[in-house]
Parts: C-alpha cells; sequence; structure tokens
C-alpha cells in the first residue's frame, strides 16, 4: 500500500472512530456530520468522500460488529466440547478487547442500536440478524445432555452469557481502563470454572 492509501485509510480509520465516539456518547440522532467534522477538524464534504451518509457510518459500524458476532459464532460450529466452545468465545472477545480497542465501544452501539427507534430501517435489519443468544441454545442442550453444561433452562443460561460479556464490554467501552474479568469467570455462568 503506498503512502496515499495509507493516509487515506487513516483518515478513514479516524473518521469511524470518532463517528464511534460520538454515536456512543451522544447517540446517533444526537450526532450531527458537522460534530464529527468538527471534532476532527476538518470540512463536512470531505467527510463525504469517506462516507456518503451518516447512516453509511453507522452500517460500516454495524457490519464490523456482526463480522465479530459471525466469529464468535462461527467457533459455537467447532469440534471442540460445548463448554470449551463457550471458553473460546469469551477469550476471543476479551482479547479484541486489547487488540482492537473499538470492539468494546462496538458491543455498546449495536445494543443502543437495537434498543433505539431513530435508528435507520436498513441497520435496523442488520442488527435483526443476529440470532447468537437462539443459536447458543442448541450448543447448551448439548452440553447438558453430555453433563458439561449445568441443569437449567438452556434460554436463560444463553441470555446470562451473551448479557454478562455485554455488560462487561460495555463497561470497558466507558471505563477503558477497567480490567478484563477472566474468561472461566464467564462461562462460571454455566457450570465452568
Amino acid at each position: 500500500m503506498g503512502i496515499r492509501a495509507e493516509q487515506k485509510e487513516k483518515r478513514r480509520q479516524d473518521i469511524f472512530d470518532t463517528a464511534l465516539h460520538l454515536f456512543i456518547h451522544k447517540g446517533y440522532a444526537g450526532t450531527s456530520i458537522r460534530d464529527i467534522s468538527r471534532e476532527l477538524a476538518i470540512s463536512p464534504g470531505l467527510l463525504f468522500h469517506y462516507f456518503a451518509t451518516k447512516e453509511d457510518m453507522l452500517a460500516a459500524m454495524i457490519e464490523m460488529a456482526m463480522g465479530g458476532v459471525s466469529s464468535a459464532v462461527g467457533l459455537l460450529d467447532g469440534p471442540s466440547l460445548p463448554m470449551e466452545k463457550f471458553e473460546n468465545i469469551v477469550r476471543m472477545i476479551f482479547g479484541s478487547f486489547a487488540y482492537y480497542p473499538q470492539s468494546a465501544p462496538l458491543f455498546l452501539l449495536m445494543h443502543q442500536v437495537t434498543i433505539m427507534d431513530s435508528i435507520p430501517p436498513k441497520v435496523k435489519e442488520m442488527i435483526a440478524a443476529n440470532h447468537t443468544i437462539e443459536y447458543s441454545v442448541k450448543i447448551i442442550m448439548e452440553g447438558q445432555r453430555i453433563g458439561n453444561i449445568r441443569e437449567g433452562d438452556p434460554y436463560a443460561l444463553s441470555i446470562a452469557f451473551w448479557g454478562a460479556i455485554q455488560g462487561i464490554a460495555e463497561t470497558i467501552a466507558m471505563y477503558p481502563n477497567s480490567p478484563v474479568p477472566e474468561a472461566g469467570w464467564i462461562t462460571g455462568i454455566m457450570g465452568g470454572r
């Protein structure tokens, strides 16, 4: 990649990061293109060279977040025992907090997008494709069948597992210097170590 292409990619990443920060702190509807361009000290016109609309910025963020969701769900399909699959998911997600600092804020944004009415329909559709909790239920049931995961309502266990990860991600997004819990503390919800 040439210097010009690197500069362009860095500018795009700066816009992405600034918009993400503003979206989670001011809300999507409460953030204007002018807010983003003012924060970056660039003109709104320059910003549009990288993202055609504010909705496109949000869609790019949700697309990146959904890529992480797909990676996590992909770990549920592996050959490991059910509890090991969930441990691997926690390690992957918590590891992402260290090597990609935007991953925790993306969790927070996904939550906000899920509950806000002011989100564009295109983005709402992207979020609606997330069936992680439901997909996890069959893996939990398999773990219960072989004695690898504690007894109990598998749907409730899935909610507890993913809710704990969501809550930790949101805390880290708001307080970046917070310590990341050990993976076993989260899988302990389902009877792990």
